[in-house]
C-alpha cells in the first residue's frame, strides 16, 4: 500500500517509523497530537506489527524508504547492523540509536543525509531533552526546519558542535532520568523509615520535587540552586544537620565522578 499523494495531500511530508517501541510509539503519538501532525503521513515498519490506526504498515525498511521522506530510525543497534544496506537514496533519516555513528548509519541507509539525536525518557511525554547532530549542508532549509519543529515536539531541544558531545549528553541527560529516580526513591525510602505508608510518602516525594522544580523555574533569574540551598539551609537547623550527615564536597564530586564514569562508558559504546 502506497501512502496517497493526492490533490488534498500534496503538500504533506510522508514520515517512517522503522521500530515501534517505546520511542517509536512516543515519537508517532508526540507527532500526532502537535500541531505539525497536520502536514505529515505516517508509516510504521516493526517486527510483531501488522496494523495500527492511522498509520499505513510496511513489511520492511525498503518499502520504507520507498514511501518515505523522512524515516526516524528506532531499532535496537544490534538489530539495525544486521539488517541488509539499502540501496542509494537521497531520503533523511533521524537516528535515535545510542552509541551508533553518523558514519555507520550512513553505512546501512545508504544516504548522506542523516541526523543522528540523543533523546530520553521524558520524550514519551513531550518533556524530553533532545540533543542532536548533523551536518546541516546536507540538507535543505525546509527540511532542516521541519526537523527541528519535529524536535520542539519532543521537548527541550539543541545541537551539540560535534558528534561526540552525544556522548557527554548520554551520561547527563540520557542516563538523567535514573539519578532522578534514585534521589526520589532514596528519599521516599527515608520517608517510609520514618513511619509514612508508602501511598504517603510517594504523594510527599512526589509534590515535594514538582514543587521545588516549579519554584525554581519561577526564580532561576534571580537565585542560582547554590543560593536556594543557602535559604533553605539555617545555621544549626535541620537542614545543616543534614547537610552534615551527607557531606556536600563528598557528594557533589561523587556525582562528578558518577557523571565521568558514565561519559567513558559511552564512549566505549560508540561504533
Amino acid at each position: 500500500m502506497r501512502i496517497s499523494n493526492g490533490a488534498n495531500q500534496a503538500k504533506k511530508t510522508n514520515i517512517g517509523i522503522f521500530g515501534y517501541g517505546h520511542m517509536g510509539q512516543a515519537i508517532f503519538k508526540l507527532l500526532q497530537k502537535n500541531q505539525i501532525g497536520k502536514q505529515l503521513n505516517f508509516c510504521i515498519c516493526s517486527i510483531g506489527l501488522k496494523k495500527i490506526k492511522n498509520a499505513v504498515y510496511l513489511n520492511s525498511l525498503e518499502e520504507l524508504i520507498n514511501q518515505s521522506d523522512i524515516i526516524f530510525l528506532c531499532v535496537k543497534p544490534q538489530d539495525f547492523y544486521n539488517l541488509k544496506p539499502a540501496e542509494l537514496n537521497n531520503k533523511i533519516f533521524i537516528s535515535i540509536m545510542a552509541g551508533v555513528k553518523i558514519a555507520n548509519v550512513k553505512k546501512i541507509v545508504n544516504s548522506q543525509s542523516v541526523v543522528r539525536v540523543m533523546p530520553n525518557l521524558p520524550l514519551q511525554v513531550g518533556q524530553g531533552v533532545i540533543a542532536w547532530f548533523a551536518d546541516e549542508k546536507k540538507f535543505s532549509k525546509n527540511k532542516l526546519s521541519l526537523i527541528k519543529k519535529f524536535f520542539f515536539a519532543f521537548g527541550y531541544n539543541f545541537k551539540v558542535k560535534i558528534e561526540d558531545d552525544l556522548d557527554k549528553i548520554t551520561a547527563i541527560s540520557g542516563s538523567g532520568p535514573a539519578y532522578v529516580f534514585l534521589f526520589m526513591d532514596a528519599l521516599m525510602e527515608s520517608a517510609i523509615n520514618l513511619g509514612f505508608s508508602p501511598q504517603q510518602a510517594e504523594a510527599i516525594i512526589f509534590e515535594l520535587l514538582v514543587g521545588s522544580l516549579k519554584y525554581y523555574q519561577n526564580v532561576k533569574n534571580i537565585y542560582t540552586p547554590g543560593q536556594l540551598i543557602n535559604m533553605v539551609k539555617s545555621k544549626k537547623g535541620t537542614t545543616e544537620a543534614a547537610f552534615n550527615k551527607l557531606n556536600p564536597k563528598k557528594f557533589y564530586k561523587q556525582w562528578q565522578d558518577a557523571i565521568l564514569e558514565a561519559y567513558k562508558r559511552a564512549q566505549k559504546l560508540s561504533y
